[in-house]
């Protein structure tokens, strides 16, 4: 440890103190810029959770309506068959399901058009 001491004393405290001072300096530098990219980390996380409860919001409004498209459905079934059995099967060329009914009618979620 005296090695050390007796090295520093040698450059002298004065300019020993300018370089800790001129570190000093750069680190604020670094640190404000940090800063700044943390404030514009902050603004994009607010805007992205915005974007992401409008988008949990549309996505329940979604299922709302095909909530209600598969209750139809169901009421129409119930209405011309009464009580019947049906199947969901799902294709993958449409990524969506079709409906086949116990009467052996099939319902193609995209049914080409005639």
């Amino acid at each position: 440890m005296k090695t050390k001491a007796k090295a520093t004393k040698s450059l002298g405290l004065g300019f020993v103190w300018r370089i800790r001072l001129s570190l000093r300096a750069e680190g604020s530098k670094l640190r404000a810029e940090g800063s700044k990219l943390r404030a514009e980390g902050d603004k994009l996380r607010a805007e992205w959770i915005k974007l992401r409860a409008e988008g949990v919001k549309l996505w329940a409004e979604g299922g709302k309506l095909r909530a209600e498209g598969d209750k139809l459905w169901a009421e129409a079934i119930l209405e011309a068959h009464g009580n019947i059995r049906i199947e969901w099967l799902y294709r993958d060329k449409s990524k969506d399901y079709a409906c086949k009914l116990e009467t052996g009618e099939v319902f193609e979620p995209n049914p080409e058009k005639e």
